[in-house]
């Protein structure tokens, strides 16, 4: 594949009064990247200092086959007075790998930093980010960005079916995962056997030697929590003899409280603070919390019901003076009429404003 050439710059704030391709500079942290804008080079004053520059920000692959090996050069200019230092170069995986890049660029210079990007784990839309540390006092970082899509003989139309959250574990769902051939010629597909008792699969044959569908249907009852489990095609295709589809679904719990804990300030309450603890039945019929109590005197609860019975939203009122500190272990209690959640508790902790 012909290498291309683009131009990157990260731009003083003069800069962004010339024409952009991407939005307005704005400062930020120098801890985080920020969006680059990208501007014609040779238009304008220069800078005070160094500043890094690009004509163009993202390199656009387009669509190439799965494991291609993919190269790219962006080409730098410093568009300040004084010499642009690039320390360092930090692609975001693995996957994107930097060569050796241009050090030191002088006042109105130029420098590259070549990319390689492997494929051959990918599929679909792909994007990914590469970090440029300098001595751009405005934008020490900015991020440089390739992206395209990956062809695969065989595609899937997701690579994890992901079931919406359970709350009656007891009635199965399905979801669909298609699969594609994207290439010439006639495919054969076979499901292979997997160890799940969470999940029933069938590989039906949409369109003759091209098309598949791939459903996969809860097995009830399920228990609370996440499960998932993976199932393997075997194809004909010898590019890439085995697909595998992820399937995950979360059963929520038949009573849920929320959150996990009270928190409260590290020191001493000069004016009273609410907190609320959110008791929620995820299945049918209604819920009663009684018993409600806290290990601190002067504390007020009040428990307030909607109107369908599901949820009760709990009010805790901690007075002024109230010093958690001093209380030592304090939790909020009660009981429920769900048979699976009898009695509960929340812990109350220091933590911060």
């Amino acid at each position: 594949m012909p290498v291309r050439f683009a131009r990157f710059s990260l731009v003083a704030l003069s800069c962004c009064a010339l024409p952009c391709a991407v939005s307005t500079l704005r400062a930020a942290a120098p801890a985080k990247p920020q969006e680059i804008c990208v501007a014609p080079i040779g238009q304008g004053q220069p800078a005070n200092g160094p500043r890094l520059h690009t004509e163009a920000r993202i390199f656009d692959f387009g669509t190439v086959q799965r494991g291609a090996v993919l190269k790219h050069v962006f080409e730098l200019f410093n568009y300040g007075t004084a010499p642009l230092q690039i320390s360092d170069v930090q692609p975001a995986c693995g996957c994107t790998t930097a060569g050796e890049w241009t050090r030191t660029i002088p006042p109105g210079g130029r420098g590259t930093i070549p990319v390689r990007f492997e494929t051959a784990q990918f599929a679909g839309p792909i994007s990914k980010l590469i970090t440029v540390v300098s001595n751009d006092s405005v934008t020490p970082q900015g991020t440089l960005e390739i992206k395209g899509t990956i062809r695969t003989p065989v595609s899937l139309s997701a690579p994890v079916a992901i079931f919406p959250a359970v709350t009656d574990p007891t009635r199965p769902l399905s979801r669909t995962v298609t699969v594609k051939h994207e290439v010439d010629g006639l495919l054969r597909v076979e499901l292979l056997p997997t160890e799940t008792k969470v999940f029933a699969a069938a590989l039906k044959e949409k369109v003759p030697g091209r098309e598949f569908d791939l459903e996969l249907t809860t097995v009830p009852p399920l228990g609370s929590g996440t499960h998932n489990a993976r199932f393997e095609l075997k194809t004909s295709n010898p590019d890439m003899p085995v697909v595998t589809v992820q399937a995950v679904v979360t059963v929520l719990p038949a009573v849920q409280v929320a959150p996990t804990e009270v928190q409260l300030p590290p020191s001493m309450l000069t004016a009273p603070e609410k907190r609320y603890v959110v008791v929620l039945n995820h299945r049918a019929g209604e819920l009663t919390v009684s018993d409600l109590g806290i290990d601190a005197p002067g504390v007020a609860i009040s428990p307030q019901r909607s109107p369908d019975g599901r949820q009760t939203t709990v009010t805790l009122t901690f007075p002024a003076g109230f010093d958690a500190h001093l209380r030592g272990a304090l939790r909020v209690r009660g009981k429920t009429n769900h048979a699976s959640t009898p009695e509960f508790s929340v812990p109350v902790v220091v933590g911060g404003r």
